[in-house]
């Protein structure tokens, strides 16, 4: 399974970045918080956290698109497979957040949490008719939700009528003891909690990723332009990312890449101001409007830090999300 972003073309040459630019809309909404309590569920060894107020983003007449392309796939599939239990996610989910890790064996594990309006007694209930096997977790009650081709199983469990907590079924089960026990989360993670700041109640879309997260997301999307040596090294040298973005018809999209010193975050920027000057110039013929957006296009270092800006109008992003391709996770 692969890590989440919407796969767009139009900076196809500038994937180094772009799965890191979380291309969505943004406006000048208030955005909810994850909060302490929710963060403190996962592991302190996640790699990747992000978060989608699900709320606000179906106000946007790209949610659709948005929710079929950015959410993982395995939480699509939650979606569908849960109606028979009785969990319309789309009516009673309110927020969603995630993290990735790698697992012992070195796969790639995902762990949700939606926050809501749920009935786990009448789920529970639908379980127990259909028949699926069940058991007991730090006295919660964890239901089997099947398994993917490479047999990862997957779980599901509610530790509160507010908390549907879902993924494969080792980390689901770790959370939950994790909980009972009081144990270390996510909030101690010394590369990734720091920055929560940044982007936490500040977004209706963010990420924060470790130096492992962001280049398995690059590889996965360019895995030609990640195999130079060049490229190697530019992710190599960056240390952390957070991407952040809020979503009405608009898009301004946000991403702030940390480097490991001054003058690799020099190089960097360097790369992606060339990247948005050539998609301009490609640009300019077939659309010349789309052209001066990529021109306007803002990069800026300062110190180990290359912050990336991208605003696209209502048009605009009509136009990036007809090229859009679906995530493959």
């Amino acid at each position: 399974m692969k890590p989440l972003r919407s796969r767009f073309s139009l900076l196809a040459c500038l994937a180094i970045l772009w799965a890191i630019l979380m291309p969505f809309g943004a406006g000048p909404l208030d955005a909810q918080s994850l909060s302490n309590t929710v963060i403190g569920l996962y592991p302190p060894e996640a790699g990747e956290l992000a978060f989608a107020d699900l709320r606000t983003l179906r106000q946007s007449p790209h949610y659709k698109i948005l929710h079929d392309s950015y959410l993982p796939a395995r939480v699509r599939d939650l979606e569908r497979q849960a109606l028979s239990l009785g969990i319309d996610f789309e009516a009673q989910a309110q927020q969603l957040s995630w993290v990735y890790l790698v697992s012992p064996s070195g796969g790639i594990e995902l762990l949700s949490v939606a926050e809501g309006d749920f009935a786990p007694s009448t789920v529970l209930d639908r379980a127990r008719t259909m028949k699926l096997a069940t058991s007991e977790v730090a006295g919660q009650t964890v239901l089997a939700m099947g398994q993917n081709d490479a047999g990862q199983a997957f779980a599901l469990a509610f530790p509160d009528p507010g908390k549907m907590v879902y993924g494969a079924r080792d980390q689901v089960e770790a959370l939950l003891n994790r909980a009972a026990q009081g144990a270390p989360g996510f909030l101690q993670n010394q590369t990734l909690a720091p920055l929560l700041t940044e982007a936490n109640g500040r977004n209706t879309i963010w990420s924060v990723m470790d130096q492992r997260f962001a280049a398995l997301e690059i590889g996965s999307i360019a895995p030609d332009v990640t195999g130079r040596p060049e490229a190697k090294t530019l992710l190599n040298n960056v240390r952390a990312a957070i991407a952040r973005a809020t979503l009405t018809t608009e898009l301004s999209s946000n991403a702030t890449l940390l480097c490991t010193d001054a003058s690799q975050a020099a190089l960097l920027a360097a790369v992606a101001q060339a990247g948005f000057a050539l998609y301009a110039t490609q640009e300019a013929n077939v659309n010349p409007d789309m052209a001066s957006t990529l021109r306007a296009a803002v990069v800026q270092q300062s110190g180990d830090r290359v912050d990336l800006k991208l605003d696209l109008n209502q048009s605009q992003v009509g136009t990036l999300l007809t090229r859009s391709q679906p995530a493959a996770h």
